[in-house]
């Protein structure tokens, strides 16, 4: 197996972005711990250099004028577009990738399409969730302006591939005769989970405030569940804070939801120790990166009915699931694990187990290295 010079790129990695951030970024650290070559081109950050190494990845930023940390925006995808493209040809041009592979299809995969050195070698797109049409409704009218150019970028791949089967499913929809891999995410395996003594039950959600991720839902269902001794924790921030803490007074449960905004990695930790279970309240997903790294954690998880979630959560077996938007069925999940320790603890045994059985890094680094060892051998088989 000879070394690939790979470059990686996605408008959004750590510190900025969710879910898709640090999935690129630990698969790209299993592939060099392989012995490959990875590049990485993303957006600036504050505080962070233009050029950086990262676990052995190098980290090319370049500017873009998001919105904040985990909001992009029009612009800010533009911009990043606008900027990335005179450092990718330079970069294209300095080191003959053997492979791009691309996070998003829109906007990082519109540069598989402009001219330049990077021609040469075959590229890869992972699927995300918002780069889908129909994943989510407040893009629908972009989607539909763009489809023909989505279409054009996944079917100049040598692979395209989605994070869940569901989520495959839906972009069959905009381009039925296309063949789409499904590679779910990772986490990093934790055999134990420290004790952190506290009264009562705690609840932890981690995502952005946006509607999409329903936490509405959950604190409606926290406030008719009855059980005082629950509470809920909420890390991450978005426009929706304001909404969010002004249902919580609604609700009566304000004195028991704590709002953190975003969490570095070390305190998300903190977070998972001091919980008891984890909630998963979205209208759509694709693969949740909060789950599985909830799971990791040794957490028992309710979640709704969508996207990968149902192939990460077996009800009853290692988590509960609901219908998304159901308050009466969240409220009764919620019941029930706050009156059953001892089946959050089988939940939570459940969780770890599988995380590390099948869900490691390594695992989802190998399924990425074998299709681009078949994209490259296709490709010098053409050129013969």
């Amino acid at each position: 197996m000879r070394r690939m010079r790979l470059l990686f790129v996605n408008y959004e990695f750590p510190p900025i972005g969710g879910g898709a951030g640090y999935a690129s970024l630990a698969t790209a650290r299993e592939l060099v711990a392989m012995g490959h070559q990875v590049d990485f081109l993303t957006a600036s950050a504050h505080g962070r250099n233009d050029v950086e190494q990262i676990d052995g990845i190098r980290v090319y930023r370049v500017r873009s004028f998001r919105r904040g940390l985990h909001d992009s925006g029009i612009l800010g995808a533009l911009s990043f577009l606008g900027f990335a493209l005179p450092r990718f040809q330079g970069m294209s041009r300095a080191n003959r990738y053997d492979l791009y592979h691309y996070y998003f299809s829109l906007p990082t995969g519109l540069l598989s399409c402009l001219p330049g050195a990077h021609h040469a070698a075959p590229y890869v797109v992972s699927l995300r969730g918002s780069d889908v049409p129909g994943y989510d409704p407040e893009l629908d009218r972009q989607h539909r302006f763009l489809l023909p150019l989505t279409r054009r970028i996944w079917r100049g791949a040598h692979r395209v591939v989605a994070n869940s089967a569901d989520l495959r499913r839906l972009a069959l929809e905009s381009a039925p005769d296309l063949p789409i891999d499904v590679i779910l995410n990772g986490a990093a395996a934790s055999t134990a989970r420290p004790s952190v003594p506290h009264p009562g039950v705690r609840i932890l959600a981690v995502s952005r405030l946006i509607a999409r991720k329903g936490l509405d839902t959950l604190i409606v269902a926290l406030g008719k569940s009855g059980c005082k001794e629950l509470s809920l924790d909420i890390a991450g921030d978005g426009p929706h804070l304001t909404v969010l803490r002004e249902l919580a007074l609604l609700c009566g449960v304000e004195d028991r939801v704590r709002f953190h905004g975003f969490v570095d990695r070390v305190g998300l930790a903190a977070l998972h120790a001091q919980a008891d279970l984890f909630v998963l309240a979205s209208r759509a997903e694709s693969c949740s990166m909060a789950l599985l790294e909830a799971m990791a954690a040794g957490l028992p998880v309710i979640a709704s009915r969508v996207g990968g979630s149902v192939e990460l959560v077996e009800n009853g077996s290692n988590g509960l699931l609901f219908k998304a938007d159901d308050v009466a069925q969240l409220t009764a999940a919620l019941r029930t694990l706050a009156d059953d320790p001892a089946q959050r603890q089988r939940f939570a045994a459940a969780n770890r187990t599988l995380v590390r059985e099948r869900f490691s890094w390594r695992a989802v680094a190998i399924r990425y290295e074998s299709i681009f060892e078949q994209a490259m051998g296709e490709r010098a088989i053409a050129a013969r």
